[in-house]
């Protein structure tokens, strides 16, 4: 039978979007790079652009039932109706609507902004019956038949790359050969293969990065997906027989405990899923799936320079106050810091302590004895801006908020405790309000310019007030969001941090609502220039906030490793700065100097990494080397010495011809360019350089 009776291809960018439809109405949605040959649909069975099951819908055949309700009854009952493509200046957008049995229509839409080389897709439904309808799987989108580029099952030629994080270990890339993880077809071309991966709860990024890319090793393309999705979600890698799918969307009611009702005449719309198709290599696939988060930057957020941040946390640990800002203020004013923040403990109780009494957000009196905003006027006076701590969203079991129970997250009737946290329920109108005067009424009366968002557990798999857990727990995220987006308007000219935890938070739904994000909070261990290196794939370096802690007994070398290492993104320095030599200032004082200088090329740049893989983030060996070519003909190198015997010799391959405009170090590591590579020497363990390069043309 043949599997396709119309094609429809749209460019996009340099891709094509490629719509096919099968003789029973279905539409099965690719994209691939423009220009490529010899794809073959034809004989790859359809798989539907929306993937949709509800209550009583039956599987599919192959022992699907508990793993995947991919090709459910209600996905195959898709028929065709239109296509509508709308073009403007700024973007195009492709809308494909379908029906399905039961009364259910969908619009599955595509937008392509001008100078993405992303696209966002999303899915729409909307209950035209006349009964409501528990839809318990919906896919954000459904990538099909790849590889088209294979006459066969592509055996050896495709490979799924993913992204796992753990606490202060985030963003380890992954590759596996689809063999590998069982997704060869049978010899029948029966069996549902399905690798169905994702995170459940309010910490999106636990376990996995919303990322997901299938490489065609024999043709060099990748098909990358990232998913804006803030609360429990999921991606699947499925196949029966020569085509393999890749689909993403919220964690349906078997993973994440999602159901929604949809009555009659309601809409729903998933998070977006970013896309793209390219014949290149990984890291220039990440950095297109990237350009999808700067076009959606701010006016303000279009920097050119980036900031270097004071945080006294490590310094404190959690006991900030008047005579300690006045003493941090004499030392770091003058530094070159923009943003002075007051991170946890400033509310603490003399009795309590600050760990957990978080809800009540009460001042200090013996810590800020004159009250907070005569600390904001001392950073203020010292020429910088002042910044805020907080975790808004939960009531620590010290709080005398914790009594609340009317206004807190239940689950099955019972207050949600996790570790030593409740959780308001940011869906309350009473919730909004008491945190507006807590937070936005704060922030305005005392004249804060920054904010840190932290937030420190997860409420599971979800909780009461929606349709089931999982619904529940989107919605209440979504109305967390809701609420930053609030800060926003109501505090001019705010800078917002996202902090989970560090970096729990790191996906494209809160980072486009952060001007900074906390990478990590392996807050001043050696292996910050990894997991620094690592994020630049999937954060834009220019908001991934990355702390340099600074001790006193740290030796000149290990300085320069710390700066060095926050260069990867944002410079935030914390630690013992009352108590450093003039010898260990200096020279965190020219990192920053230097950091100024190239955060031009942080912020437009692309970095291609070399050394050897760290099969251990706690036992580094050897060496790693970020190159970042910026798009003003600079050069940023950040070369990371690890575990070694002898002397290092190292040689970094450079594209183009270069010279040297400026070196960070301590010491001296013979730096020079020969021919087509860097190359530079390490006599001891643990130590790092960070070298400027010009091509001649941008000084």
């Amino acid at each position: 039978m043949k599997n396709v009776e119309k094609q429809i291809r749209i460019p996009i960018s340099d891709m094509e979007a490629v719509y096919l439809i099968a003789p029973s109405g279905q539409v099965s949605f690719s994209l691939l790079p423009a220009g490529e040959e010899g794809e073959d649909f034809d004989s790859i069975r359809p798989d539907p652009l929306i993937q949709i099951s509800a209550v009583g819908d039956a599987t599919s055949i192959g022992f699907a039932a508990g793993e995947t309700r991919h090709n459910s009854a209600l996905t195959m009952s898709m028929v065709y109706e239109s296509q509508i493509i709308k073009e403007t200046e700024d973007e195009k957008t492709i809308t494909t609507t379908v029906r399905f049995s039961g009364g259910i229509k969908a619009d599955h839409i595509v937008v392509a902004s001008s100078g993405s080389r992303g696209v966002r897709v999303y899915t729409k439904i909307r209950n035209v019956s006349n009964e409501e309808c528990f839809i318990e799987a919906l896919s954000s989108v459904n990538l099909f038949g790849l590889t088209p580029y294979a006459s066969d099952t592509g055996r050896g030629r495709l490979f799924l790359h993913r992204y796992r994080s753990r606490w202060s270990a985030e963003g380890r890339h992954e590759e596996r050969a689809v063999e590998d993880l069982l997704l060869e077809p049978s010899w029948a071309d029966f069996g549902v293969r399905c690798e169905k991966f994702g995170c459940i709860g309010s910490m999106p990024v636990r376990g996995y990065f919303p990322f997901a890319a299938i490489e065609d090793r024999q043709r060099n393309i990748f098909w990358g997906i990232t998913l804006a999705c803030s609360s429990s979600w999921q991606m699947e890698a499925v196949r029966i027989d020569k085509g393999l799918s890749l689909s993403a969307g919220l964690a349906d009611y078997d993973f994440g405990h999602w159901r929604k009702n949809l009555k009659c005449g309601e809409e729903f719309t998933t998070p977006e899923a970013y896309l793209t198709a390219v014949r290149v290599d990984f890291t220039t696939m990440c950095d297109r799936l990237l350009d999808v988060q700067r076009s959606n930057l701010s006016e303000k957020q279009r920097v050119s320079t980036l900031p270097a941040i004071f945080n006294e946390y490590c310094t404190t640990w959690g006991e900030p106050g008047e005579e300690v800002i006045k003493k941090l203020l004499s030392v770091i004013s003058g530094k070159d810091f923009e943003y002075f923040v007051i991170d946890a403990g400033w509310y603490a109780d003399s009795v309590k302590g600050w760990q957990d009494n978080m809800g009540d957000w009460k001042v200090a009196d013996d810590l800020f004895p004159n009250g907070i905003k005569k600390a904001v006027s001392m950073i203020n006076d010292a020429g910088m801006k002042a910044g805020i701590w907080f975790e808004l969203e939960v009531v620590g079991k010290d709080s005398d908020k914790v009594e609340d129970t009317a206004h807190l997250l239940t689950r099955d009737g019972k207050v949600i405790i996790s570790g030593t946290r409740r959780f308001w329920d940011m869906r309350s109108e009473w919730v909004e309000n008491y945190l507006t005067e807590k937070v936005i009424d704060f922030l305005n009366d005392n004249g804060f310019s920054y904010i840190k968002i932290d937030y420190n557990d997860t409420i599971g798999i979800g909780c009461d007030g929606s349709d089931s857990p999982g619904e529940g727990l989107r919605s209440c995220i979504e109305a967390t969001k809701a609420f930053f987006r609030k800060i926003r308007e109501s505090v001019p000219g705010i800078a917002i941090e996202v902090c989970s935890s560090g970096g729990h938070r790191l996906e494209p739904g809160f980072m486009e609502l952060a001007d900074y994000l906390s990478f990590s909070d392996a807050h001043e261990e050696k292996e910050i220039p990894v997991i620094a290196a690592d994020l630049q794939n999937l954060i834009l370096a220019q908001k991934s906030q990355i702390w340099a802690v600074l001790r006193k007994e740290d030796e000149l070398k290990r300085i320069a490793y710390s700066v060095c290492a926050a260069m990867y993104g944002v410079l935030c320095i914390s630690g013992d700065v009352c108590d450093l030599s003039l010898e260990q200032w200096s020279l965190a004082r020219r990192g920053v100097i230097f950091y100024k200088q190239a955060s031009p090329v942080i912020i437009s740049g692309v970095t291609e990494r070399f050394g050897p893989f760290q099969n251990s983030n706690r036992d580094l060996m050897d060496y790693q080397a970020g190159v970042r070519y910026g798009k003003n003909g600079q050069v940023l190198i950040i070369v990371h010495s690890f575990a070694h015997e002898g002397v290092q010799d190292i040689a970094v391959p450079l594209k183009g011809d270069y010279k040297i405009r400026d070196v960070y170090e301590q010491g001296s590591h013979d730096i020079r360019i020969e021919k087509d590579s860097l190359r530079l020497k390490f006599e001891e363990s643990f130590d790092a350089v960070a070298i400027l390069l010009t091509d001649g043309q941008s000084e």
